[in-house]
Order: C-alpha cells, then sequence, then structure tokens
C-alpha cells in the first residue's frame, strides 16, 4: 500500500477509505464475468466523482475496494 498526501489551500491530508461489500447472505455469486464488469463500473463512477481507487478484488462472495478521496 502506497502512502501520499494531498495539499489544499491551507491543509494537508491523506484520506483513504477501505470499502467491503457482500452479496446478500454471502452467496457465491461474483465469476470471473462479473467481478471485471464491476472493477469497470467501479473505476467509471470513481472518474465522475473524483475519487482515485488505489486498490480493488474480488473473492466469490465480495468485493473490497480501497479508495482515496478528497475532504
Amino acid at each position: 500500500m502506497r502512502y501520499r498526501t494531498d495539499k489544499g489551500a491551507h491543509s494537508v491530508y491523506s484520506l483513504q477509505f477501505h470499502y467491503v461489500a457482500c452479496g446478500k447472505y454471502r452467496k457465491k455469486v461474483f465469476s470471473d464475468n462479473i467481478s471485471s464488469r464491476l472493477k469497470e463500473i467501479n473505476l467509471s463512477v470513481a472518474e465522475k466523482f473524483g475519487v482515485e481507487i488505489i486498490e480493488q478484488e474480488t473473492d466469490k462472495d465480495h468485493i473490497h475496494i480501497l479508495f482515496a478521496s478528497r475532504p
């Protein structure tokens, strides 16, 4: 994991979030096709809102996303 700081007009900050989402009842629904499409959607939404996705990985029943944002 990399560490970085961002600068505002009067501040220096580093905001990173770790988001975990599971399928209902932790069913194993994230196949390879669904995982790759989900990652593409996440990247397009992050770009739209000005969020940087640092890492994102899926397993059969959940996804982990590490992202950085501005305050």
